[in-house]
């Protein structure tokens, strides 16, 4: 058990750094785009990935024994990582659902409203997260199906669409688990396969094999001659 402990105490703080330098550069990625909306993947994973630090910092308060865990904390996070599954509704549905744009907002406040009462009003953490948990596997299985799709057609190279599957997998792999395993000696298995989606993700996001050879297309393109 003690094993156990500190695989989730290392796993979270290694996910937290993690996030936290992905946010930023993702954030700041955005920002410099010259038409920026707030549909954008950049800053729809930013937005998730700081929801996730500040998740993971509650979580581990505890480890540290800076927190008594409670269900008013557990009730916090819940509503902390709303902020990285209600954007990531408005990004689907901008790319797959057009055509009702109108309705967007609508459909995306319904869920925060449905995911802020459940967080704030269920009565156990068990029952928060069996209401919880299958909208994010939801999102997850859509957004996985997205990335198949730039993968197989090449398009958003910026994006490693491949990694990012394998991100998404072993997120929702995290998800399905922790219900299940969070009362026997395999309770850190969900925090060790979430620290193992940030780390892929992280790396599917910043893509630095598209920036490499990018630089290289660009240092053997031929110069142009100057005209006078």
């Amino acid at each position: 058990m003690q094993v156990g402990a500190e695989l989730v105490l290392v796993s979270s703080i290694a996910t937290i750094l993690f996030s936290a330098v992905i946010s930023v550069y993702l954030g700041r990625q955005w920002y410099r785009q010259e038409v920026r909306l707030i549909t954008d993947l950049p800053l729809v994973f930013a937005i998730s990935f700081v929801s996730q630090t500040l998740n993971m910092i509650i979580l581990t308060l505890p480890n540290l024994g800076v927190l008594a865990p409670s269900m008013e904390l557990f009730r916090l996070r819940s509503v902390i990582i709303s902020g990285a599954t209600v954007p990531v509704l408005g990004a689907l549905l901008q790319i797959w659902a057009p055509s009702i744009q109108k309705y967007h907002n609508r459909l995306v406040y319904v869920l925060l409203i449905y995911w802020v009462s459940i967080a704030l009003f269920g009565v156990t953490e068990q029952f928060v997260m069996i209401m919880t948990i299958p909208v994010i596997l939801g999102l997850g299985i859509m957004m996985m199906f997205t990335f198949v799709i730039t993968w197989r057609t090449g398009r958003l190279k910026e994006v490693r669409s491949d990694l990012m599957i394998i991100s998404v997998l072993f997120g929702m792999a995290s998800q399905v688990m922790r219900v299940p395993l969070i009362s026997t000696p395999l309770f850190y298995l969900p925090d060790i396969l979430l620290t193992v989606s940030m780390v892929v993700g992280a790396l599917a996001l910043t893509n630095p094999w598209y920036h490499r050879e990018r630089r290289s297309r660009l240092e053997e393109a031929p110069e142009l001659p100057t005209v006078f």
